[in-house]
């Protein structure tokens, strides 16, 4: 939903999209300055000042991005579905809000229904609670093969889950801390807790390298997003392997301030001059950060984010932000799309792994204002899976 997607309850996408758009939209070029690409990827040489943990850590750093700095060539589904899959099958696809992040996933699952031959029926909402409700009421009266969601805890449906297991409704979900299984009725979910964990882990990596070890950092995020806290978790231990010396702060944003985190943002960073670094659990958080930090004075602060929407990679063209994680989207809802053909095709689903991961930065960075996939040839290697040739 990062974006927020995205309660992500809902992260990575889905959490960080819905929070883009909550935030006035919502997976190397310092930010006010134009120096930060090249010591990500420079040599292990913080000097004699690291100490022999610092420099061991800042050259895992450094071989890491090596490879998360290049774009993947290959989606993580490989399993292809050895019987026919059925022909005419309606699908739900709940969004997890009326942002421009959320909307546009249901058009991607749309893309992936009609190479099947399926029907792809998108409900629509605000995001609010009770009209979530209500498209989990509509799931329920039509039926459909299968109902695909981002973000969306199983608090929400959890007196509809049994009616849709009766319909025979395949659950197919994203970014939601609910473990798939008969206890929350889900069939398949993708970029669980288990899963996100290398985003976090990619910006640390990205900072301590860009730093070479010697920047102290906060981390910022929404609480009231389980998934996104998994995010800060997984930041913090990225940093204690990769910069053990750096020290790293943390800031909560709570969701209905979200429009107003870039000055709270500015004002904690004001207050702590050794911070060098932002880093946003959801890039909802850093839309206007950059102009934020100019008018504070702040022009050696790079921000570093997780969702990359298209204001975003515009920051990082412009030099006003360092890096960011791209969130798979195609990769996430075509693989939530597979999970429901093998449901149909009555072979067993096979279990979610994470989706490809990639670290951007001004120059490997797309320009576009549209969503675009992590694997370019993610859509022949799907139809392969699906034997469509």
């Amino acid at each position: 939903m990062p974006n927020v997607r995205r309660s992500r309850q809902a992260a990575r996408h889905p959490a960080a999209l819905v929070l883009s758009a909550v935030a006035a939209v919502l997976l190397v070029a310092a930010c006010g300055s134009s120096s930060s690409g090249s010591s990500a990827s420079g040599s292990a040489s913080g000097g004699s000042k690291l100490s022999a943990a610092d420099q061991a850590g800042l050259a895992k750093a450094q071989a890491f991005l090596a490879k998360a700095m290049t774009r993947p060539t290959q989606i993580t589904n490989t399993v292809k579905i050895a019987k026919p899959i059925p022909k005419g099958k309606t699908v739900d696809f709940i969004t997890c809000g009326a942002t421009p992040e959320c909307t546009q996933e249901g058009q991607l699952v749309e893309e992936a229904d009609n190479l099947l031959g399926w029907k792809t029926v998108i409900l629509n909402n605000d995001g609010s609670t009770q009209q979530w409700k209500a498209n989990f009421n509509q799931v329920v009266r039509t039926k459909p093969a299968a109902v695909l969601f981002t973000g969306i805890p199983v608090a929400v449906y959890q007196s509809d889950a049994a009616a849709m297991k009766k319909n025979g409704t395949f659950v197919s979900v994203c970014c939601v801390t609910d473990p798939a299984g008969s206890s929350t009725g889900i069939g398949y979910s993708i970029d669980d807790p288990a899963q996100v964990g290398p985003v976090g882990g990619a910006q640390a990596a990205f900072v301590a390298a860009d730093s070479k070890d010697t920047a102290d950092s906060l981390i910022v995020s929404l609480p009231a997003l389980p998934i996104l806290d998994n995010g800060v978790t997984d930041y913090k231990a990225g940093m204690a392997s990769y910069c053990p010396t750096c020290k790293v702060s943390e800031l909560g944003i709570a969701l209905s301030n979200i429009a107003t985190a870039p000055a709270t943002i500015v004002a904690y960073v004001r207050s702590h001059p050794d911070v060098k670094y932002v880093v946003a659990a959801t890039d909802g958080l850093t839309v206007g950060l950059p102009a934020a930090l100019k008018a504070a004075g702040l022009s050696d602060v790079k921000i570093v984010g997780q969702g990359a929407t298209p204001t975003n990679l515009q920051y990082m063209h412009s030099g006003d932000q360092a890096a960011d994680v791209a969130f798979p989207y195609y990769e996430v809802m075509w693989a939530m799309v597979n999970a429901a053909a093998e449901h149909e095709a009555g072979v067993p689903v096979t279990p979610s792994v994470a989706p490809p991961l990639w670290v951007l930065t001004p120059s490997n960075a797309p320009s576009t204002s549209k969503p675009f996939p992590i694997v370019p040839g993610y859509e022949a290697q799907f139809k392969a899976l699906w034997g469509l040739g």
